[in-house]
């Protein structure tokens, strides 16, 4: 398994929910935890893992100092190389945010079930 260098784990509300909606968007999703005493869930843009998900509860009982509502006040990008295909595909299934380019990047920013903000990423051409 290939892994970033930097890799969220999203405190989500519910797991199988936020596994659907990422699998309905063409990611491939870990049904089964990689933990054996707890949840954790990894989401995979092709053969490079994007991030992991667990449950809310669970992250605020492992580390209690971490409790709050969910929701992110950064955003998370996901590479997509063909930038045109995977807004093609995801466009009509999510609340598109923006669309923008900057920096040499095209992005198109959308909102997961659990309120984050995420981005289709890809270089400019």
């Amino acid at each position: 398994m290939q892994t970033a260098p930097f890799t969220a784990c999203l405190a989500v509300r519910d797991v199988t929910e936020t596994l659907d909606f990422y699998e309905s968007l063409g990611y491939t999703v870990g049904r089964q935890s990689i933990a054996d005493d707890h949840a954790v869930h990894l989401i995979f843009n092709g053969e490079a893992m994007a991030f992991m998900i667990q449950p809310a509860d669970e992250v605020r009982d492992f580390i209690p100092q971490t409790a709050a509502d969910l929701g992110a006040s950064g955003y998370f990008y996901l590479n997509a190389p063909d930038f045109d295909a995977a807004v093609a595909r995801i466009r009509d299934q999510v609340e598109v945010l923006k669309e923008t380019a900057d920096g040499g990047f095209r992005m198109m920013y959308f909102r997961d079930p659990n309120g984050y903000a995420m981005a289709l990423s890809a270089p400019s051409a």
